[in-house]
């Protein structure tokens, strides 16, 4: 996984740290980290690179394109208030891919629409969210579970996309790598079981959403060709859960 953090990012960053350490209190303290993995699946949805020509625009828009599946890999961790035990705040980083495959689908370029065949395209998205929500549930509370055994919770909050595209076959566009960064949102909803007082394994769904607009080269004028899509994501997860 790879990412690189701007003055923007670095600026969120240091105010979510700050926000965390304001608010904790030493007796009340509860932090957690997590480790996980999953898969991610993306709907089908149209594309459309918009193309400038000298007598106009002649966009050409990619109609229910296919996306393939991916793994999931991430890690977070966060803080559980001691005055309100049920909710807390985390810091979230994960990364998985949203390849468009070659394919031939309905195309409309201008006002005409037809079958046209486009090549793939990969790309890898990196994920850095903010659950500024963050509530849980206790079951099967005891002396020595006083947050309960079972927990269920859910989680939202804004999300900073780092994506990287490149195209793989389209002999119109440049190969080279572009990279987009776009701010968009992740909801999820969980289950934990703890192990032992400081241990827990979960699973998890999250709902993620961005519109994305990089930007690729083409090869033939060497104008630049935006490539705005809005990328919906389905996520199953299932991981190991630390607190201290």
């Amino acid at each position: 996984m790879h990412f690189t953090t701007g003055p923007r990012l670095k600026s969120v960053l240091a105010a979510f740290c700050f926000l965390l350490f304001a608010m904790s209190t030493p007796v009340s303290a509860e932090w957690f980290a997590d480790l996980y993995a999953g898969a991610a699946h993306t709907p089908r949805s149209d594309v459309t690179l918009v193309i400038n020509t000298p007598s106009g625009r002649a966009d050409h828009t990619f109609h229910d394109l296919k996306w393939n599946n991916s793994e999931v890999l991430g890690a977070r961790a966060g803080y559980w208030f001691g005055a309100v035990p049920w909710y807390g705040i985390g810091l979230d980083a994960f990364h998985f891919n949203a390849n468009l495959p070659a394919q031939t689908i309905s195309t409309t370029i201008g006002s005409a629409t037809a079958p046209a065949t486009l090549q793939a395209i990969d790309f890898s998205i990196t994920v850095i969210a903010l659950d500024v929500v963050r509530l849980r549930y206790p079951f099967l509370i005891s002396t020595e579970y006083p947050q309960g055994r079972l927990r269920p919770y859910v989680t939202a909050g804004p999300a900073l996309f780092k994506t990287r595209v490149t195209n793989r076959g389209n002999g119109e566009l440049s190969t080279r790598s572009v990279n987009d960064s776009s701010w968009g949102y992740k909801v999820g909803a969980g289950l934990s079981w703890q192990l032992t007082g400081a241990a827990a394994i979960f699973g998890e769904y999250r709902f993620t959403h961005v519109r994305a607009d990089p930007v690729l080269d083409g090869t033939i004028t060497g104008a630049r060709v935006p490539m705005p899509f809005d990328l919906d994501t389905h996520h199953l997860l299932a991981g190991v859960s630390f607190s201290f």
